[in-house]
């Protein structure tokens, strides 16, 4: 008799979780076991007693309302009944008693986008001044997350929302009698809610007994705050982000996994005679891995949530919800080979895939033929392929399918295994999961790869040959290990292996595992391999098989493209899409709007043909969440407009709003991404976005495009000329055969065609008029789109900059072009346009793509277009920092971004600001722009490059997020958000800047993202600062850096090694170490020959072993060939110092911002400011608040560490004419501090952290009182020099982009600055010749490596 063991607290929470119906976030099992570890307990007799005796009045009530549901009188019994009852549960069941106060707080009021709707929270929870819920009662509905059909097209929940939201209440109830919601919208975080069902209350306790201990007074505004409601919602947030990390870990190595068996059944169909049934292209085994698993996450999203047929032949035929548990039972009673032995869930996957593709009609079952390129059994049909025996030549086994689903549906958490249910994770967090397989690709091998341990997701691979051979070379565990990290170092820069200690200690064990023999079996029976493999099995990693990760010759291998180690994706939650998508396309959907008054009350919204009218992309749209969010706010707002008119009818208010949705993606959206599987993620993003079961797909192929956003041609006149700068054409047409207007006519027409929603019932708008008509546009423009990349080739091969070269290429081509379409339809010849794309379009660097696909917006929408472009382009453009641009996608590529998009402004700008400027081209003249970006945005070059050349456009920003953290704990960064447009606003509409999480209005906002001052515009360079601020040497190899003892020794050897033997200041010694003294020394040969540095041995020998290996793969051919010097020597830093014996140093990133004096005989890293001047008045100036404000302001900084850039900072502060009075003060800073930080062995950073801290007090602690002091008057004889003596400096505690320090008033910042503008301004237009600012920074190169 087998024994039974009690349930545990986990199962108890998770039998009544799966009887609610959730949505978002909802309670975390993890959270319910720290505040209930034996499960609910059982709720107080008499509130069950008296919910038991009030609830059949309620069911009889709603059972006549549900029998007359168009009778006034029987909504008015209900309502009269329902009301009761609520009042009942609410005072009685829940315990609130007279806490429960009706009606609510004047402040639970919203009011839909309009302003036509108004709700109010029908009561409230009151305890004290504190608030714990709200409720809202409404009337009888099929769903509480149904949208309501009085003119606001917001469900039930989604108005609680709101409400808690404007209220600051964190928890609401919301009720129609029968249907109830607790819902939670903690402040940052996404809305969650569960429903539970009150007529099942007897026969399903469980839920019942939640329910009321949830809502416990006690969980609301009374016990211990930890154990309150709200945090239980605040540790389940963090919950679903785990959950969704672990996804994206998971997901990734079950794909890998697909692409081993995949690679398993390719060699062994090939052992049995037959051809190799993998493509040749290998990359199409990974895309057609990651399908699988799309279609696998798809039909569990559709099954789970009802949005595929729901009944028992579907499920026993085709559905796999159940495949988990089916396997799971047999893997049990048959083992895990049983499994390797059956092919049954592969078959199943790929006869629904047809199924949904093609369509299915039974007796008792009709499937719609949904089609949808993520189905088709075209796009890889090796997998549907047979061998000679007719048989599927190449099939995935049930064990390796178990362990796709466990990855897809068991996340393993720190805390142990936990069950999901896709019915809780978003379209977004799909997304996401998909976004991180972006950056792999397949490769085939031809030689035994060893796949080795390292961080989950992100494991390197190594070939065997490679690891014995490093093991002959090493023959010690510790040494070895060094080996492989240094070769993974240099070979996969993205893989993150285990640490050295991890991998020596893995080497040792290898000999101690149990399942050593059994393992090395399940890899191979050649006995010769299994030996070779054997001294590393520790070091191997297992896939989720259990088995060692060995791919042998002939099989394919998952593995990073270039593009890997430069990207990330970051899950975007939901609340931040649409908080971009809301203030992006609010303005469109009201006139007037908020661009024209403040008033609310006199926004009016426009009508259905002028919603449908809009046009809306994002350029860069990865796996689709701004689109996706963009389809639900204009569906809303479409739905109001259908009820406003009175043709919202024939439809359930749920059907409605499906509807509403599919209309919007197949008339209003658009999106393109450079990389062909994010083209794909978004597409499923929106097809789960906009499914009905019972009709096709949304028909997104002509919506969704693949190619690069910033090179293609956006006007037809570039076609026309065949070249990009039409004005640089002159009046020369060139004479081909394709009338390009004719063409793009008829293009335009069939996309008009296309944009309808998808309707088999209707033959010109089924799925297959649809295709036919893609087919026939891409036919159509085929020609045009092949003339068009000889127009981006012919200009990429010389970066477009305007040239000799530049010209002759175009005429080149405009001979091509004749050649290859000859206007007389004589012989063509392809040969010199072929030559000239694949010149120019072929990366001049390693990238993740053979050639660059462009995407040419004349043709992909010219409908769009032709009437100006876009209405608003959303989104979140892809990050590269403006120093990796040239190493990632070549000079070219920068040339480029700089000549065409920012109308050939230079500057360091990162990626992002490129597609800024992309993105105001293809706007409309009352287009609207809402991006997110890193808060660089807004900072030194990006923001030059970027936003400023927008502003001087006349782009008026609208709202703005200067900087504030990813609201997601799963990414460490700041982010920036721009919202603005190019109409004219009105001077009455609102300007809204964020300054923490709180929204501040004002009257204007500028490019740095802020409130801007009474100046306008931006600070130019003064000659006057030339000469003076440099960066350090940038060294690029760590192998040039020794610590003093072995300096020393190397002198005493040969003191002849003291000429390139220095002391080495970085950042972190200045600011840490009491005396800002070097601790470490480097070899420096600056000036030198290779020869020359011969002749310093030991020096050179070291730089020789050490240096010349990692340069050997620098991206930059100079670096590679002079290795022996610093990436960027700073000759002209060296020269300004030459004379000095001491120099004052800033370092760049630090949040003191204040200079120190050191001795110029050293090496400086250029993560220093070197400033050629020993002044202390100088000092002075550079030390006061001004400067540090400017600083900040005109600085850069990834997160709240303001960057100091020499060129942007003190290449345009209009420094004050130097007093003996800045000398004096000067020198007290510098003779004050500098005891106090050896006296007290603090360094620069913890001594102005000293400084900056309010609590402590003056008299708490006089070192600080004084150095606080002496900032004051030091900021007043600066202030003084300038002769701004009548300004109130009002010293204190002030905060300032994200930082408190001890500085001068808002007031005074504003003022100084707006001064300190002016003068900038006076001076460089005395100057007469602007210079660029890049010259006070001494770099050999444009940009550098990070």
């Amino acid at each position: 008799m087998s024994r039974r063991y009690p349930p545990t607290a986990a199962h108890l929470h998770r039998a009544w979780l799966e009887l609610v119906d959730t949505d978002g976030p909802f309670l975390a099992v993890p959270a319910l076991e720290r505040v209930y570890p034996q499960g609910i307990p059982q709720p107080d007799s008499r509130a069950l007693d008296a919910i038991k005796d009030a609830k059949p009045a309620f069911e009889k009530a709603w059972e006549n309302w549900d029998e007359h549901p168009g009778d006034e009188a029987a909504l008015d019994l209900y309502r009269e009944a329902r009301n009761t009852w609520v009042d009942l549960v609410l005072r009685q069941g829940l315990r609130w008693g007279a806490s429960y106060t009706v009606p609510a707080p004047a402040a639970a009021e919203v009011r839909s986008p309009d302003y036509a709707v108004t709700v109010r929270a029908d009561g409230a929870l009151v305890h004290g001044d504190t608030t714990g819920a709200l409720v809202l009662v409404t009337d009888p509905t099929d769903s509480l997350r149904d949208p309501l059909t009085d003119g606001w097209s917001a469900s039930p929940i989604d108005r609680m929302e709101e409400l808690l939201r404007a209220s600051g209440v964190p928890i609401g109830v919301v009720t129609d009698g029968r249907w109830w919601a607790i819902v939670s919208a903690r402040p940052q975080t996404m809305v969650a809610s569960g429903i539970v069902d009150a007529q099942t209350w007897i026969e399903e306790p469980q839920t019942r007994n939640a329910f009321i201990e949830l809502l416990q007074r006690r969980r609301l505004v009374g016990g211990k705050q930890q154990d309150r409601l709200t945090e239980l919602f605040g540790e389940s947030v963090t919950a679903a982000e785990k959950i969704t990390e672990a996804l994206g870990t998971q997901v990734r190595r079950a794909v890998e996994l697909i692409v081993q068996a995949l690679s398993e059944g390719a060699l062994d169909a090939q052992r049995r005679g037959e051809p190799d049934p993998l493509p040749a292209a290998r990359g199409e085994v990974y895309e057609a891995a990651v399908t699988v698993m799309m279609r696998v996450v798809f039909l569990l999203f559709a099954e789970e949530r009802g949005l595929l047929p729901q009944s028992r032949l579907f499920a026993m035929g085709y559905g796999i919800s159940d495949e988990l548990d089916l396997l799971d039972a047999r893997e049990k009673e048959e083992g895990e080979q049983a499994l390797d032995a059956t092919f049954l869930t592969w078959h199943r996957l790929l006869a629904t895939s047809q199924a949904l593709y093609r369509g299915a009609s039974f007796e008792d079952l009709r499937l719609p033929e949904y089609g949808g390129s993520l189905f088709d059994p075209a796009r890889f049909p090796f997998l549907t392929a047979c061998d000679s025996q007719d048989t599927l030549a190449i099939t995935v086994s049930d064990r390796v399918m178990l362990e796709v689903l466990r990855a897809v549906q068991i996340a393993q958490l720190p805390g142990g295994a936990r069950r999901i249910s896709f019915r809780d994770i978003d379209v977004e967090q799909i997304g996401y999961i998909y976004e991180g397989l972006l950056g792999y690709s397949c490769e085939p091998v031809e030689e035994v790869i060893v796949g080795l341990t390292g961080g989950a997701g992100s494991e390197p691979e190594i070939p065997l040959a490679t690891l014995e051979e490093l093991s002959q070379a090493k023959p010690t565990e510790t040494a070895l290990a060094d080996a492989i990290l240094a070769w993974i170092k240099q070979h996969q820069p993205a893989a993150k292996p285990p640490s050295k200690a991890a991998l020596t200690k893995a080497l040792k064990a290898g000999d101690t595992l149990d399942d050593t023999d059994i393992a090395l079996l399940d890899v191979t029976d050649d006995p010769e391999l299994r030996d070779r493999l054997r001294p590393f099995i520790g070091i191997i990693r297992r896939d989720l098989r259990n088995r060692p990760l060995v791919v042998e010759p002939g099989g394919v291998l998952l593995v990073e493209t270039p593009s890997r180690a430069s990207s990330g994706a970051h899950y975007t939650p939901r609340s931040l899409a649409e908080e971009v998508v809301r203030y992006a396309l609010e303005p469109l959907v009201y006139s007037p709007g908020p661009h024209q008054t403040a008033d609310q009350d006199t926004w009016r919204p426009i009508d259905s043909d002028q919603i449908l009218d809009l046009r809306v992309a994002d350029i860069a749209c990865g796996s689709g969440a701004f689109l996706v969010g963009a389809a639900r706010y204009l569906a809303d707002r479409l739905v109001e407009a259908w009820q406003r008119e009175g043709v919202a009818y024939g439809r359930t208010p749920h059907d409605l709003h499906v509807h509403a949705i599919r209309t919007v993606v197949a008339t209003c959206l658009y999106g393109a991404d450079i990389n062909g599987m994010a083209v794909e993620m978004c597409k499923l993003s929106l097809w789960l976005v906009s499914l009905d079961p019972k009709l096709p797909f949304s028909f997104v192929d002509d919506k969704v495009l693949h190619g690069n956003a910033l090179l293609g041609l956006t006007d037809a006149d570039q076609l026309r000329r065949l070249h990009i700068d039409p004005a640089a054409a002159g009046n020369q047409f060139s004479i081909f055969a394709l009338d390009v207007d004719d063409i793009l006519d008829q293009a335009s027409r069939l996309r008009r065609q296309l944009a309808t929603e998808v309707d088999d019932n209707d033959p010109q708008r089924s799925a297959a008029t649809k295709r036919r008509q893609w087919r026939r546009y891409q036919e159509l423009t085929a020609q045009l789109a092949d003339v068009a990349d000889g127009v981006v080739a012919a200009g990429l091969r010389w970066g477009a900059k305007p040239s000799k070269q530049l010209k002759a290429a175009y005429e080149d081509l405009r001979i091509a072009v004749e050649s290859a379409y000859p206007a007389g339809g004589g012989e063509t010849d392809r040969v010199m346009l072929d030559d000239i794309k694949g010149a120019g379009l072929t990366p001049t660097v390693t990238t993740d793509y053979e050639r660059w696909k462009p995407l040419h917006w004349i043709l992909a929408v010219p409908d769009v277009m032709e009437r100006g472009g876009f209405d608003a382009v959303i989104g979140n453009p892809p990050f590269l920092g403006g120093s990796k641009i040239t190493g990632s996608m070549g000079t070219n590529i920068r040339d480029w971004l700089v000549s065409v998009l920012a109308n050939g402004k230079k500057g360091n700008g990162d990626l992002a600001a490129y597609f800024f400027l992309r993105a105001y081209t293809m706007l409309t003249r009352r287009g609207v722009l809402g991006l997110i970006a890193t808060n660089t945005i807004a900072q030194g070059d990006t923001r030059q490059v970027g936003l400023d050349q927008l502003a001087m456009a006349k782009f008026t920003i609208t709202r703005a997020i200067q900087s504030r953290s990813w609201p997601a704990a799963s990414a460490n960064l700041e982010y920036a958000a721009v919202w603005g447009t190019r109409a004219v606003v009105n001077s009455a509409a609102t300007r809204v800047v964020a300054e923490g999480e709180e929204d501040v209005e004002v009257t204007r906002i500028s490019t740095l993202l802020e409130a801007g001052g009474r100046v306008g515009g931006t600070p130019y360079p003064l000659a006057e600062n030339e000469g003076i601020a440099y960066n350090g040497c940038k060294v690029d190899g760590l192998g040039f850096v020794l610590n003093p003892k072995e300096a020393e020794a190397w002198i005493e050897a040969s003191p002849a090694n003291a000429r390139v033997l220095y002391p080495y200041l970085n950042g972190e010694n200045l600011n840490s170490r009491p005396d800002a003294s070097p601790a470490r020394w480097i070899i420096d040969f600056t000036g030198m020959s290779e020869e020359q540095a011969k002749m310093y041995e030991l020096p050179y020998q070291r730089v020789l072993e050490r240096v010349k290996p990692v340069r050997a793969t620098n991206n930059r051919k100079v670096r590679r060939e002079r290795w022996w010097l610093f990436a960027e020597q700073a000759p002209g830093m060296r020269e300004a110092i030459r004379h000095l014996d001491k120099v004052l140093v800033i370092a760049l990133t630090s949040k003191s911002v204040v200079p120190l004096q050191v001795p110029a005989g050293q090496v400086f890293s250029h993560m220093l400011g070197v400033f050629a001047t020993d002044s202390f008045a100088d000092q002075a100036v550079l030390s006061s608040s001004l400067h540090q404000t400017w600083a900040i302001k005109y600085g850069s900084g990834m997160r709240n560490d303001p960057r100091y850039t020499p060129s942007d900072v003190f290449g345009t502060f209009p420094r004050p004419r130097l007093a003996d009075g800045l000398t004096d003060v000067g020198s007290t800073l510098d003779t004050n501090r500098r005891e106090i930080m050896l006296r007290r062995n603090l360094g620069l950073t913890k001594l102005y952290n000293l400084v900056n801290d309010p609590t402590i007090a003056d008299s708490a602690d006089p070192d600080v009182a004084r150095l606080r002091e002496i900032h004051v008057e030091l900021d007043q004889a600066v202030m003084a020099a300038y002769g701004w003596d009548d300004v109130p400096l009002d010293h204190g505690f002030h905060t300032y982009r994200q930082m408190q320090r001890w500085t001068v008033s808002p007031a005074a910042r504003v003022e100084i600055l707006d001064r300190l503008l002016e003068e900038n301004h006076r001076r460089a237009a005395s100057q007469g010749v602007v210079s660029p600012a890049s010259n006070n920074e001494a770099t050999e190169d444009e940009e550098g490596d990070e």
